[in-house]
């Protein structure tokens, strides 16, 4: 098991990147860090790293359910089309 040290949200963490390579996961450390650097400086006044830590998981996670709700409505318009085409389909006369 591949285990890298990191720095993530100001603190050198240990993790275990089996799963992914490093590329990628030096992408999501870079997210990360990001978001955590907006929710820093938009929160100047909160001195509590937890705190912050806590507003940038809720960050991350409000991007991450917008987005899926975005693909669920564009699979779900899909979908509808789709049926849609099949019921025009259908109801066509085909000559033979």
């Amino acid at each position: 098991m591949t285990t890298i040290r990191e720095r993530i949200m100001g603190r050198e963490i240990d993790l275990k990147i089996d799963s992914i390579d490093e590329l990628s996961f030096n992408r999501i450390v870079n997210f990360v860090n990001d978001r955590w650097m907006e929710v820093k400086k938009e929160n100047i006044n909160v001195p509590d790293t937890q705190k912050i830590g806590a507003l940038t998981a809720i960050k991350i996670a409000t991007e991450l359910l917008k987005l899926r709700d975005l693909q669920k409505n564009i699979s779900n318009n899909y979908e509808e089309k789709i049926k849609d085409f099949i019921r025009q389909l259908n109801e066509t006369d085909y000559v033979s």
